[in-house]
């Protein structure tokens, strides 16, 4: 008889964790645990924090990188993940949560538990920000907003707008949406993900849109190629994170497709993240503007924060990691840094 799913996942990644526990992706002889936990391991902008966290780990004699999350975007494995990690009893752990409200009620036992907690890349919602000592991370909200910047640059008139986000209770795509939807409006919103516009600004979003890909590539690409058939006339297609350009030659395919329309600029494309095919899609004109994070500072810096926590040393909330906005007027610039470990795409210090 086969067992369910859910309990074969749940028993692989005890099993993971288990065999972990001696050789995690660290020195291997450290003092402190700390697990870095991203939304998922299939992501191409989570590698370069991973990369972080192991390199940080390298410096810091007492401390080994645990890197470990779901294999694909899911909000209940990474939970299940997190709980596994509390009743190992590791001694931190920093999480980019994909389900903001999910992942409070995970880790009120690490609190019980005394063991160190941060949130990266994405954070708690506010009400549950006590749970953990710092968010390390983008200011999320300002990536819509530079996103918007880009945007009223080249359609200062306005016109139709897709949407495309992440999980519909990732609090960063969210925030990010609030900034790029009160940006373009004028306006500011009560809460995340903002008000719909509908016409304020002179920007109105098409019916089906926002997109929510719950970092699912494949289909972030379906997406994007679906609404640009259905909207021939789309002035903007603004994605709030790298999804569909995370499958490089699948999302140029699409855009060429739509060749005459795209190099015009009748249609402006604006994606979050810079990671180096996205500098190359930039470079080749398939987009017209990206707003990128510094996902390897993130994990680098996850170590050394957690490490502080342990020892009883205060540390600032929120830690901001910073902006690289990239367009055709300085994509040769930010092409030379992406990935370098002191340019800006890098890290940026330990603490």
């Amino acid at each position: 008889m086969s067992r369910p799913i859910a309990a074969i996942s749940r028993i692989t990644t005890l099993a993971l964790i288990t065999a972990l526990a001696g050789c995690s992706e660290g020195t291997g002889t450290g003092t402190y645990t700390l697990a870095l936990v991203p939304k998922a391991m299939n992501n191409p902008f989570f590698d370069q924090a991973r990369d972080g966290c192991k390199q940080a780990a390298a410096e810091l004699e007492d401390v080994d990188c645990l890197y470990l999350g779901p294999g694909e975007h899911s909000e209940q494995e990474q939970v299940q993940i997190v709980q596994d990690l509390i009743s190992r009893r590791v001694d931190g752990i920093a999480v980019a949560p994909s389900n903001a409200p999910a992942m409070a009620n995970a880790l009120k036992r690490a609190r019980s538990a005394g063991i160190a907690i941060l949130t990266w890349d994405s954070d708690l919602l506010e009400r549950d920000r006590d749970l953990r000592s710092a968010y390390i991370g983008t200011e999320n909200r300002n990536i819509g907003v530079e996103q918007a910047r880009l945007l009223q640059r080249l359609k200062p008139r306005g016109g139709d707008l897709c949407i495309q986000s992440g999980g519909p209770a990732a609090a960063n795509h969210n925030e990010r949406m609030q900034g790029l939807r009160d940006t373009l409006s004028g306006r500011e919103s009560s809460a995340p993900p903002g008000d719909r516009l509908m016409g304020e600004g002179g920007w109105q979003e098409v019916q089906g849109c926002p997109l929510y890909t719950n970092d699912d590539f494949p289909l972030a690409v379906q997406q994007m190629a679906d609404i640009l058939t259905r909207y021939p006339e789309l002035d903007a297609f603004v994605a709030t994170g790298g999804f569909p350009q995370f499958v490089p030659q699948a999302y140029r395919q699409v855009v060429e497709r739509h060749h005459e329309r795209i190099a015009s600029r009748q249609t402006v494309l604006i994606i979050a993240d810079t990671l180096p095919m996205q500098m190359e899609i930039l470079r080749d004109g398939l987009s017209h503007g990206q707003v990128g994070q510094r996902p390897y500072e993130m994990g680098y810096r996850s170590m050394y924060l957690l490490r502080e926590i342990i020892l009883g040393r205060e540390i600032d909330d929120p830690i901001y990691t910073g902006l690289d906005v990239c367009d055709a007027d300085n994509v040769d610039v930010c092409l030379a840094a992406v990935g370098g470990a002191d340019g800006v795409f890098g890290k940026q210090g330990a603490l």
